[in-house]
């Protein structure tokens, strides 16, 4: 991944902003299977918010991860405050992470809970949480690292969460891993797999 989104900053592949939904006119996604991980650029986290309505809630850090020895601030969310969420200009924050627990929210300030949402942990759901799901943004909608423990449960959220207008994504085939996809204006064609973001779009867009 490079640095931050350049629609805001320098403008090298569009001149759209944020409130122009610029973003859900496409979707560049691919999959590794052996790390259990998608990498997207085009879905924001109020995409997913109806896949995490089955969970108890989520515990979310806004903005820089901190240190290991001063780590961010982290909140919960209870599933109920999750719409009022997704009203929220998360893209302001710049970066952004969160996982779905189940059962009690974690208490605050919990360290296993701190490292993984500051990115120091391993990169998989914490079990102590009982998710489904953590994940790494960076100005949301412009790059979502998502780390998920069953497909069936990223394959439904991805179902919910990708418009239908921009294509038809075959999920067989996104679930063997392999090739990135870039879809738009109904039309899905093959792309490479990077987290260099940039590289796509500045071809793409």
């Amino acid at each position: 991944m490079q640095g931050a989104d350049p629609r805001r900053r320098d403008g090298k592949y569009s001149t759209e902003t944020k409130a122009d939904e610029h973003l859900r006119h496409y979707l560049y996604i691919w999959h590794d299977p052996v790390a259990r991980m998608i990498v997207a650029s085009g879905i924001e986290l109020k995409d997913v918010i109806p896949a995490l309505q089955d969970a108890d809630g989520i515990v979310l850090r806004k903005g820089s991860a901190g240190t290991a020895r001063k780590p961010a601030a982290c909140q919960t969310v209870a599933r109920q405050q999750l719409a009022a969420l997704a009203q929220e200009d998360l893209y302001a924050c710049g970066s952004h992470a969160w996982a779905d627990y189940r059962g009690a929210p974690p208490v605050p300030g919990d360290a296993e809970v701190a490292a993984l949402l500051g990115h120091r942990g391993a990169l998989t759901p914490l079990p102590a949480l009982r998710g489904r799901f953590f994940a790494f943004a960076h100005d949301d909608g412009w790059y979502l690292k998502l780390l998920y423990t069953a497909w069936d449960d990223v394959a439904a959220l991805l179902a919910g969460a990708i418009p239908p207008a921009l294509g038809t994504l075959d999920m067989d085939a996104l679930q063997r891993g392999g090739d990135g996809y870039w879809l738009q204006d109904g039309v899905v064609e093959l792309e490479l797999t990077t987290h260099d973001i940039d590289s796509v779009l500045n071809r793409r867009l």
